[in-house]
């Protein structure tokens, strides 16, 4: 088990897979942009709930099961 934490690549890869700006996503997911900028970023170290990973995908239309499921 790594102890690499999937969720920043995952959520950026699919933010731009849907085609949405960091700007477009923050607003549907009410969370500032600089916070999402945050999460999808690998080198700064902020706290992400899972409450905040699966209101964001829910904003993508993916399920956090699925996701997790996939993992």
């Amino acid at each position: 088990m790594t102890d690499r934490n999937p969720w920043p690549q995952l959520l950026k890869d699919l933010r731009e897979e849907s085609g949405m700006t960091q700007r477009e996503l923050a607003a549907l997911a009410k969370i500032p942009q600089r916070t999402l900028a945050e999460y999808e970023s690998m080198s700064v170290h902020r706290h992400l709930s899972i409450y905040r990973i699966e209101r964001i995908l829910d904003c993508l239309g993916y399920d956090l099961d699925a996701c997790l499921r996939e993992e």
